[in-house]
C-alpha cells in the first residue's frame, strides 16, 4: 500500500548580516572563535566532531544534503539574533505553520488576549510575549537525543536508567 510522504519545508531567510564570503569553513571558525564548543555544534547539528575537524580544515563531502544543515544552523546561530525586528515573529509562524498550534493556544500560553499576542512588537508586555515564544520554539524544536533518558550525561539517577539497573 502506498502512503503519500508529508515533508515539512522549512524556508530560511537569510538577514541583513549574511555575506557571500561565508562559506562553511568560514562560519565554522567564527562560531569557534566567538568560544562555540565544536561537541556543541556535533550535538546540534548530529554531525561527528571529526567530520566537523574535516570541514574546518576545508574537506567537504561531495554531497551538500550531508551538511545542509550545518550551514543553516551556523548561518542562523551567526547572523539571525534576536536583535531582529522578525525574529519573534518568525519564530511565531514556524510555530503556527510548521507544527500547527493555534495563534490562541499561543496568546492563552502567554496569558494575553489573541489581539495582544497579534501586535506583540507595540505592546507593553513585549518582553514576556518573546520569552513565551522563544520557550515554545525551544520547547518544540528540541531534540529527544538530549532528554534525561537519552542524553550523553545520563550515568545514574534518572528514572528508567535506575529501574533497568535494577531490574538485572
Amino acid at each position: 500500500m502506498d502512503q503519500e510522504k508529508n515533508e515539512q519545508v522549512i524556508e530560511v531567510k537569510l538577514g541583513s548580516g549574511i555575506r557571500e564570503i561565508d562559506d562553511l569553513q568560514t562560519l565554522l571558525k567564527t562560531c569557534l572563535d566567538q568560544g562555540f564548543p565544536l561537541v556543541a555544534i556535533s550535538r546540534a547539528t548530529k554531525l561527528p566532531e571529526a567530520e566537523l575537524q574535516e570541514y574546518l580544515s576545508g574537506s567537504l563531502p561531495s554531497d551538500f544534503s550531508r551538511i545542509e544543515y550545518l550551514n543553516i544552523f551556523l548561518i542562523l546561530l551567526l547572523h539571525e539574533k534576536p536583535v531582529s525586528d522578525t525574529y519573534y515573529r518568525d519564530l511565531m509562524d514556524g510555530l503556527t505553520h510548521v507544527f500547527e498550534i493555534p495563534e490562541d493556544t499561543i496568546a492563552r500560553y502567554a496569558g494575553v488576549s489573541a489581539d495582544e499576542l497579534n501586535g506583540f512588537e507595540k505592546s507593553d508586555k513585549r518582553e514576556h510575549i518573546e520569552r513565551c515564544i522563544a520557550h515554545l520554539f525551544v520547547t518544540f524544536m528540541r531534540d529527544s537525543r538530549f532528554t534525561c533518558e537519552n542524553g550523553p550525561w545520563v550515568i545514574e539517577g534518572c528514572g528508567e536508567a535506575d529501574q533497568k539497573e535494577e531490574n538485572q
